[in-house]
């Protein structure tokens, strides 16, 4: 099939032009920039374009659409603009493609001690401005379907792997004089995705029989982690050795916030004092979605990736790259 993917420059974009090229596919990569990194162009087609902006009509099978402001260090009008005008454009642009995927956010859900649940989903609810956007963004993907289109709405947790420059980068963050300060509740739980559980999914929608013009799903890893488990492993992964811990408490921390949103945002606070567990029921009895992968086969090829690219600082000073800065074997 011939897929076009937005957002090629970014994480999620680029992993699934990997993916799906290797599969066998025609991709069309799309992105922001107008020269990407050459070694895009060993997987896919590239168009430069902005999505804040109207787009020419897709030639293409399948839209993937991973494109998007992902941060809560923006305004809101910046989130609006690129989060929902930019998925209006993308969805018009579209029209004639068979199937759309929209990769959204677990950040539309205003989390409790219960996993999440799809219909839990709510506009009305304390959401970061960065939730609220992509939801608002979710909405438009649920009107106005063609007839002859299928679509998918998949709203992962916390994506991470080979090529992340947002989780990754934060939780090292953290190591200040060979100590790793970790901010969270010790007991806090959380979904996470690898980003292959993603193509994974969408492999299987593209295989569904029958499928239903609109269907919304959770996605993350089979496991549910201790964050502290996993930021510990990640980072010492990275670094190739244990370092001391230092709990910061939640008072502190709130005191952070408080003095500070810049530093510690609204939606980075509840991040860290809130447990963020998605219910996976419905992706398992709809696309039998069974995740191959997970954070316990990944911290040391993560921890490879980083350290051939020449460490920690070099990775941390390359984010924008990242997605693109690969070990041979990728």
């Amino acid at each position: 099939m011939k897929i076009v993917i937005t957002g090629a420059n970014g994480f999620v974009g680029a992993s699934l032009c990997r993916y799906f090229s290797k599969q066998g596919h025609e991709v069309i990569a799309t992105g922001r920039q107008q020269d990407p990194n050459a070694k895009l162009l060993t997987y896919a087609t590239y168009i430069p374009f902005n999505i804040i902006k109207p787009i020419e009509y897709f030639n293409a099978d399948v839209c993937i659409h991973a494109a998007g402001l992902a941060t809560d260090q923006v305004d809101y009008d910046n989130l609006f603009l690129n989060n929902v005008v930019g998925t209006a454009n993308v969805l018009e642009a579209s029209k004639n493609c068979k199937l759309f995927i929209f990769i959204s956010s677990s950040s539309v859900y205003n989390f409790t001690n219960k996993p999440a649940v799809e219909p839990d989903a709510d506009l009305s609810a304390h959401l970061s401005d960065y939730g609220r956007t992509k939801l608002m963004a979710e909405e438009l993907v649920k009107n106005n379907i063609p007839l002859t289109q299928q679509r998918l709405v998949l709203r992962p947790r916390a994506i991470y792997g080979i090529g992340d420059r947002h989780l990754l980068s934060r939780l090292l963050k953290l190591v200040r004089w060979q100590t790793i300060f970790y901010p969270a509740d010790n007991k806090l739980q959380t979904s996470a995705t690898h980003i292959n559980n993603i193509a994974y999914a969408i492999e299987l929608f593209f295989s569904q029989k029958d499928k239903p013009e609109l269907q919304v799903f959770n996605i993350a890893d089979d496991e549910i982690y201790s964050f502290k488990d996993i930021t510990l492993k990640i980072v010492n992964a990275v670094e190739g050795r244990h370092l001391k811990v230092v709990d910061v408490s939640t008072k502190v921390l709130k005191s952070l916030a408080y003095i500070s949103p810049k530093r510690v945002s609204p939606l980075a606070l509840k991040t860290l004092t809130q447990n963020s567990v998605l219910d996976l029921s419905s992706i398992r009895e709809n696309l039998n979605y069974k995740p191959l992968y997970d954070f316990g086969g990944s911290f040391e090829e993560i921890g490879e990736w980083v350290r051939n690219m020449g460490g920690k600082k070099v990775y941390l000073n390359n984010l924008d790259n990242a997605p693109w800065i690969l070990n041979d074997k990728l």
